[in-house]
């Protein structure tokens, strides 16, 4: 009896099943027919190439704007890369090679550094440009072959006739200046010297030459009270430093040898001070920071790579530079050399 009934049911289900036969093709062939289905495929699909097309231009945008900055921050005069490539060629590089199809539009406008001036723009960018100082704004565009700038679409014109696609753009903004904080060696340059070895900050890579080290403190950089002064540091001869912030000076100079002999060669971040108030006291003012070429010093009877010579020991030779801190940073303080780049919108 239990076998007959189930075989009864399964019988009356396969019955049903066949007289659905067709129903499904019906109802697709209804959706088509109506341009539901249409609609639909125009919504996921071609939304979603916009949306991706929009990614691509944004990160382009973003990559150009910062390399721009950087090119600027290294040469604010003229915003030229470092092989004289155009600030206009290297933000079209950037913006080609984040497109998935190596094709996009670009145009470079600021403030500072021989950029044009930026108009009105179909774009904004995420937020209001620096009312202050110098950046750099990016604006990327669809492009395909032939300079077509339009979007194509894969579904939309069948449901929409006339449509031939969308622009699609993005804007990106990047500023360049002095650090507000750092991570830098002890040994601090009085802001007078700075003046005096860079021409008031004209002259980079400033003239080499030793420099004395010399302990206390001083309010004026004449010849017997100029050059670096060591600041109150770990054993590992760094401290890290916020520009307005006081700061002591060392009360016996530190065995800073090693640290200086593995800045050999290469630019470090020095903090720039100024006096005491009065000429006085052992503590400084960090007035900004400064990029140091180390290519000697003379430390008694320990002299490493040039060397100092005529008699002007304790020293460190080397030049002042133009630095670009790696991993950007805060912006806040003054341009004595060493700078960060940061997005901005």
């Amino acid at each position: 009896m239990i076998v007959t009934a189930v075989r009864d049911r399964l019988r009356a289900r396969l019955g049903r099943a066949d007289a659905d036969r067709g129903g499904v093709a019906v109802t697709v062939g209804l959706l088509i027919g109506s341009g539901v289905l249409l609609g639909m495929m125009a919504l996921v699909v071609d939304v979603g190439l916009l949306y991706v097309e929009r990614g691509q231009l944004q990160n382009g945008a973003d990559a150009a704007a910062v390399a721009a900055a950087r090119a600027c921050a290294l040469d604010p005069a003229e915003c030229t890369g470092p092989d004289g490539e155009t600030v206009d060629a290297l933000a079209g590089r950037y913006a080609d090679g984040n497109a998935n199809d190596g094709q996009a539009t670009a145009e470079v406008c600021g403030r500072g550094g021989g950029l044009a001036t930026c108009g009105d723009t179909p774009v904004d960018c995420l937020r209001a440009a620096p009312a202050a100082g110098p950046y750099v704004e990016v604006r990327t565009g669809t492009r395909r072959d032939g300079d077509e700038t339009l979007l194509p679409p894969v579904f939309a014109q069948a449901v929409l006739g006339g449509y031939r696609g969308a622009e699609v753009r993005a804007c990106a903004r990047a500023t360049w200046g002095g650090p507000v904080r750092a991570d830098t060696l002890a040994l601090a340059l009085p802001f007078c010297d700075w003046e005096r070895l860079t021409s008031s900050g004209t002259v980079f890579p400033a003239a080499p030459g030793p420099v004395p080290v010399r302990p206390g403190t001083t309010g004026t950089c004449t010849a017997a009270g100029a050059g670096f002064r060591w600041l109150d540091a770990d054993d590992d001869c760094r401290v890290v430093r916020s520009v307005n912030q006081e700061t002591a000076g060392a009360t016996d100079d530190p065995d800073c040898g090693d640290a200086l002999e593995d800045a050999l060669g290469r630019s470090v971040l020095v903090p720039v001070v100024d006096p005491p108030t009065g000429g006085g006291g052992d503590a400084f003012t960090v007035r900004g920071f400064a990029a140091f070429v180390v290519t000697g010093f003379t430390f008694g009877d320990r002299t490493e790579g040039t060397g100092c010579g005529d008699g002007v020991e304790p020293c460190v030779r080397g030049h002042l530079t133009e630095q670009l801190l790696p991993g950007g940073g805060a912006i806040g303080g003054p341009d004595l050399g060493a700078r960060v780049v940061a997005l901005v919108g």
